[in-house]
Order: C-alpha cells, then sequence, then structure tokens
C-alpha cells in the first residue's frame, strides 16, 4: 500500500469561502495496481468515513462537511468513480470495494471514526465494518441496505447507460441534473454538475464515472452476506432513509427493521434517494448530533465479532 498527496479540488463554487473546512485529497494504492482518490476535510483526524453511492463521488460529502467544521471528514471516490482510477478489467463487486475501503481506512489509521454509508456505499460500509483494522464506533446506513428491489436496482443502472457522458460543458449536464433531482438545492446541484465532470478541452467534459460501472451485476449471494453482516454488527446501526425515497419506501424500512430490530431510524422529510442532497440542512443537523453523541469520550468502542461474547 503506498500513499500519495494531491492537490487540493478547486473547482467547487465556494469551496474557498470563508468558514468552510479545508479540503486536500490523496491517494491510497489498493489492489489490482489501482489508485484510490480520498477527499479530506478538517485539519483534525477523520472522525467519519463516508462512502458515497452508485455513479457519485466523495463530493456528495462537501455540505457535510461544511456544517461539521470542528470534525475531521475523509470520503474515498470508489474505484470507477470521481478522480479514481477506472479498472480496465471492469472489477467493481462490492467486494473489491470493501477492500479498497479497508486499504483507506487503514492508510488514514483511522481509531474513533463513525462509518457513513449511502445506497451503494450503505452496502460496502455493512461488508466492511467487521473488516476494518478498528471497528467503527457507529454505523450510518443512508438510504441502503438488503432487501431492496433487484428491478429498481437495475433501472438505476440503466438509467445511468442511458446518460450522455460527454457534455459542452458543467452548464449542459447542470440542465439534465436539474430534471432529475428536483429537490435538490440549485448550489447544490450547480456544485454537483462541475465536480463530476472531468475537462477534455475548451469545450468537452466527460463524465469521471466509468461507464462500465452500469454493467456490473452483483452475485445473488451479496443479498445473505449484507443479512450476516449487518447481524455481526456490534456498533450502534442508525438507518437514514429519504420519506420519500422510492428505494427504500416505507414498507422496506419496516421489513428491514424486523429482520435488523436494534437499528435505529430517521425519515427526513422533504428527500427521496440522495438524501443528503435533497434536504441537507436536516441530513446534516442529524449527522452531527448524531456523531457528537458517538463519539463522546465516555462512548465505549465497540468490539469486532470475534471478540464479543
Amino acid at each position: 500500500m503506498t500513499v500519495s498527496m494531491s492537490d487540493p479540488r478547486a473547482a467547487h463554487a465556494g469551496a474557498a469561502a470563508a468558514g468552510h473546512p479545508r479540503e486536500a485529497g490523496l491517494r491510497v494504492q489498493v489492489a489490482d495496481g489501482l489508485r484510490v482518490h480520498v477527499r479530506t476535510w478538517g485539519e483534525r483526524p477523520p472522525a467519519l468515513l463516508l462512502v458515497h453511492g452508485f455513479s457519485h463521488g466523495g463530493f456528495v460529502w462537501r455540505s457535510l462537511a461544511a456544517a461539521m467544521p470542528d470534525y475531521g471528514l475523509a470520503a474515498p471516490d470508489l474505484r470507477g468513480h470521481g478522480d479514481s482510477d477506472h479498472d480496465p478489467s471492469r472489477r467493481y463487486s462490492i467486494a473489491a470495494h470493501v477492500s479498497d475501503l479497508i486499504e483507506v481506512a487503514r492508510a488514514l489509521e483511522l481509531r474513533d471514526y463513525v462509518l457513513v454509508g449511502h445506497s451503494l456505499g450503505a452496502s460496502v460500509a455493512v461488508l466492511a465494518a467487521q473488516r476494518l483494522p478498528r471497528p467503527p464506533r457507529a454505523v450510518v446506513l443512508v438510504d441502503g441496505g438488503p432487501g431492496l428491489s433487484p428491478t429498481a436496482s437495475a433501472h438505476i443502472r440503466e438509467e445511468f447507460l442511458r446518460l450522455k457522458f460527454r457534455y459542452r460543458s458543467p452548464e449542459e449536464y447542470l440542465e439534465h441534473l436539474q430534471a432529475t433531482m428536483p429537490l435538490v438545492p440549485p448550489p447544490l446541484l450547480q456544485a454537483l454538475a462541475v465536480d463530476a465532470l472531468e475537462r477534455l478541452g475548451p469545450e468537452e467534459f466527460r463524465l469521471k464515472a466509468d461507464r462500465a460501472l452500469g454493467y456490473q451485476d452483483q452475485a445473488a449471494s451479496v443479498e445473505d452476506e449484507l443479512w450476516q453482516g449487518l447481524s455481526e454488527i456490534r456498533a450502534p446501526l442508525l438507518l437514514v432513509r429519504g420519506a420519500a425515497s422510492a428505494l427504500c419506501g416505507k414498507r422496506w424500512c419496516e421489513a428491514f427493521c424486523a429482520r435488523v430490530p436494534q437499528a435505529e431510524v430517521e425519515s427526513v422529510q422533504r428527500a427521496g434517494h440522495a438524501v443528503m442532497l435533497d434536504n441537507p440542512a436536516r441530513f446534516n443537523a442529524l449527522l452531527r448530533q448524531y456523531a457528537a453523541q458517538r463519539l463522546a469520550p465516555h462512548a465505549a468502542a465497540p468490539l469486532h465479532a470475534d471478540q464479543a461474547g
């Protein structure tokens, strides 16, 4: 494993504004000869490890970072996403993402932290929680987990493959985002349009996410692994869902809670699947409060599954 520093991203509108935590970047060498890019915010060691969802990148957590200036945050771009390497062999399974996250946690030397995963990142977080060098003090799943409709998951991949992957400008991509993510505040959409694109020329931009991600069909056994992984987590578990989420609806949430009764649940109003973008004010306040509670000095550190009992 090797770690190299990269320049902080300067494209984000308003990132240098007063009061925003300092953003930096590093690259972590992982398996298959790839490098994973990790965004960090703040001057302190990371207290939150944030894992984004399918086709996005660590940049989706910038609003949360701005709302938590007293904490250090770290957000990797999963392989094939954001500023991380694309895998020419298309090794984009959840298992590959889990292995990469373990290398990132080792490189960051994480100790007292909360693990947060959205959508695909929620599945990665569940399977990584008991394998990380040091277990997290708490796990937060954001609109994701096992038991989701295979049809809905396939629809997300199909919609991704239908996207244009080349644009004349971020403004052109912004038009697409405005049509598909109507709840997201305009400043966040504008930043997302910049962050999601790689400049190829004066009027040529390309989506950073690897198109091959859309062809990755997870093995059926992953569902059983996720339920098993949830049963092995000894840390406090919080599920945050969008009240208007089409993927993690009320019926799914009830079924999830029946199988994972130890989980706390928070539903965020005026939010769909992209909870942290749709209603950042409520989501950020919720995570800030939860982190303060779970990272308090008196909070007991969780054990690995093989240490329990």
